[in-house]
This record gives structure tokens, C-alpha cells and sequence, in this order.
């Protein structure tokens, strides 16, 4: 995008005959490897502490922090706190993350049936700190995406006849977060295989729906003290 006169813009493609991503400028392939995203579907592009980061598999890439297209080390003898984080998440089930949402502890990420957190103990995000823990198991509708509600987050369920909306509240570093299923009271409402979700917090108020459908489900909220209402 170029500015002509201060209101009119030319917009064009981007030129693929020019590298996109920055090259690995010290090391070979074996101390210095390419990042674990390359020859993988890449399932989501999220931003987390200033670092570009890629869900790929069961694999979390981080860029560099403020070089969004260098996935590379800057040295190839020794780690250093903003060199690429390249982290996996491990479980008994296949651990495909799709999406993430971040909160103040860290980054929750979701896979099919299970919730992780992507944090550190330290006051630094590095590769030498950085650290994956599973949080909760609960089904998660990869179709759809994880939203925040203000302080808490809000994920869809499709293992069942009828889909099922969640909230997650409480989700610390150590410790199991609170997950109520704030759909119960209607659970035949909403229909399987929702693809669409739709939120405003300042209406307190979410949406479902179905690409090429004509129905929409909405769920107002509000609270009173400390209760979700």
C-alpha cells in the first residue's frame, strides 16, 4: 500500500519472486534448523508477546520478538532470550493445536479434545523459559474459534448431538481452570457442526451460526458481583 497525496492509496499484490522470510545467517541444519512450520498445514497466525507465532501440527513457532519474518537463531553456539521459540505440545491424545487465545497468565492453546497453556516462570519469554502445560480436557469445535468475554473465554463444543458453548474462567499458570457449560439450560438449541461465532462485549452478547444458513442462536450475559448471570 503506497500513499499518493495524503488520501489516495495504490494497493497491489505482494511479489512472491522476493524472499518473504529472513535467512539463516549463522549454523547449518543442525544448529541452526528451520523452523518446525516448514512442509506442515499451518492451522493459525496469532501475535503473543510481540513475537509472530504460527500453530502448525502440534508445534507452536515464535519469531523473533519485533522481527516478525526471521524464524532463526542469531547464533549458532548458544541460546539467547530473543532468538525463535519452536515448542511442542505433548498428551496422550493427538495434540493438533488449532487455535489459541491469549489471557494474562499466558497463551491458551486449543487442540480437538484438550487445553493447554503457553507460559514461563520467568519474567522473560525464551526459548531457555518458555513452557507448555495442559490445563483442562475438554472437546473444542476446530471449525470455530476461541473468543474472550473480558476476563473469561468462551470455546464451542461438537462432540455431541448438539453443540455446546463453554466458559473458562480462572486459567492460571498451575492449577485447573473453571469451566462451566453455560449452554446446559438449552441444550438442544444449538445445532451440530456450527462454523461461525460472532461476539461484542460491550453488548454482552454472542452469536452461533452456520455458513450458508439462515438461523442464527445468540447468548446474552451480564454479570452481578462476581457471578456470571
Amino acid at each position: 500500500m503506497t500513499e499518493l497525496d495524503g488520501s489516495t492509496y495504490t494497493i497491489s499484490g505482494v511479489d512472491y519472486s522476493v524472499p518473504q522470510w529472513d535467512d539463516a545467517l549463522v549454523g547449518d541444519d543442525v544448529t541452526n534448523p528451520e523452523p518446525s512450520f516448514i512442509g506442515k498445514n499451518i492451522n493459525k497466525m496469532l501475535f503473543f508477546r510481540n513475537r509472530f507465532s504460527i500453530l502448525a501440527d502440534e508445534n507452536i513457532v515464535m519469531s523473533r520478538p519485533g522481527d516478525f519474518t526471521n524464524f532463526f537463531a542469531k547464533s549458532a553456539i548458544q541460546l539467547i532470550d530473543s532468538d525463535p521459540i519452536d515448542i511442542a505440545a505433548s498428551s496422550e491424545y493427538p495434540a493438533i493445536i488449532f487455535d489459541g487465545i491469549q489471557v494474562n497468565t499466558g497463551l491458551v492453546l486449543f487442540s480437538k479434545n484438550q487445553q493447554f497453556m503457553l507460559t514461563t516462570d520467568s519474567d522473560v519469554l525464551s526459548p531457555q523459559t518458555a513452557k507448555i502445560n495442559a490445563v483442562a480436557s475438554y472437546n473444542f469445535n476446530h471449525k470455530t474459534n476461541p473468543i474472550s468475554l473480558g476476563t473469561t473465554i468462551g470455546f464451542i463444543d461438537n462432540a455431541n448431538k448438539f453443540s455446546r458453548f463453554f466458559e473458562m474462567a480462572r486459567v492460571l499458570r498451575e492449577g485447573e481452570p473453571e469451566v462451566v457449560e453455560q449452554s446446559k439450560v438449552v441444550s438442544s438449541l444449538l445445532p451440530k457442526d456450527l462454523n461461525l461465532v460472532a461476539n461484542s462485549r460491550e453488548n454482552s452478547a454472542i452469536f452461533f451460526g452456520t455458513k450458508g444458513g439462515t438461523k442464527i442462536q445468540g447468548f446474552r450475559y451480564f454479570s452481578s458481583s462476581e457471578k456470571r448471570l
